[in-house]
């Protein structure tokens, strides 16, 4: 694996077309991920692979997918999921009622597949029941990988992926089964999500959110790139908003100035309000 200077190029063609710095993902991740779609077409040196993906567009796109994978499942980290039901979303509710308000705005920002927002849209009707209590209810769902969104507005599932992620008692509430093999999201539930691309590195952030779910995309960015997001983040955010994390994710820098803690366990934080207009 030689050709420092290959590789280099790779990156700088990689991060042209992301729109964003040339550091802004971990060397690490990204070497690990031009390797796989190295291997799986056989080529051992980077200039060699840099040369192919300047004449064939379609093994770009490939490459860029690879980069922007994020596996995800239903419910992931059950804890997250206990903590969002019965803790955040009732004293979300609270506080909207004791405002008069009746909207509830959500952001999945790096949605993947769309899992993440669908278990949000399942929760929240769990909690609010089939006519959510009138509420307005918005989940915004947001990718940088235009193929994984695609998959997401289908809202098709494998059967065993399903039946091992999904509580057995909501399967049935908001899935129908379409095949041998796979499960379809049911039409009430896909109406509360709204999916379009976003990239986090360097697209304007929408604003306005009670809640952001923001887990396991901050682990292969470098602490600069986690602490330029954790900033449009905090603008993004209502200030009674919460932000949660994956479980190996925590604030680092100058951007833990801007949030405190509200569970560890479940990795969710809330603006610190005394540093408003922090620029």
């Amino acid at each position: 694996m030689q050709s420092q200077k290959g590789y280099e190029l790779i990156k700088a063609e990689i991060f042209k077309r992301l729109g964003v710095s040339m550091d802004a993902y971990k060397d690490s991740y990204l070497q690990r991920r031009i390797r796989a779609r190295m291997r799986k077409l056989g080529i051992t040196d980077y200039m060699e692979y840099y040369r192919l993906l300047k004449t064939n567009k379609d093994e770009f796109e490939e490459l860029l997918f690879t980069i922007a994978i994020n596996v995800t499942e239903f419910f992931r980290d059950p804890i997250v999921w206990k903590t969002f039901q019965n803790k955040i979303l009732p004293e979300l509710i609270d506080f909207k009622k004791k405002r008069g308000s009746r909207s509830i705005k959500i952001w999945s920002a790096a949605c993947s597949t769309g899992q993440e927002p669908y278990s949000i849209a399942m929760t929240l009707y769990e909690v609010l029941g089939q006519n959510l209590s009138g509420f307005r209810v918005s989940i915004l769902a947001t990718d940088i990988d235009k193929e994984a969104l695609q998959a997401a507005m289908r809202g098709e599932y494998p059967v065993d992926a399903v039946e091992k992620q999904v509580p057995k008692h909501m399967i049935p509430k908001y899935f129908d089964r379409i095949s041998e093999e796979r499960y379809r999201i049911k039409p009430f539930v896909k109406r509360l999500v709204t999916f379009r691309w976003l990239n986090l590195l360097s697209s304007p952030y929408p604003k306005g959110f009670d809640v952001i779910f923001i887990r396991n995309v901050l682990i292969y960015m470098n602490r600069e790139a986690q602490e330029e997001i954790f900033k449009k983040l905090y603008d993004s955010l209502e200030d009674h908003g919460y932000l949660i994390l994956g479980k190996t994710e925590t604030i680092l820098g100058n951007a833990t100035k801007l949030f405190r803690l509200y569970d560890l366990v479940a990795r969710v934080y809330k603006k610190n309000l005394e540093v408003k207009g922090h620029g």
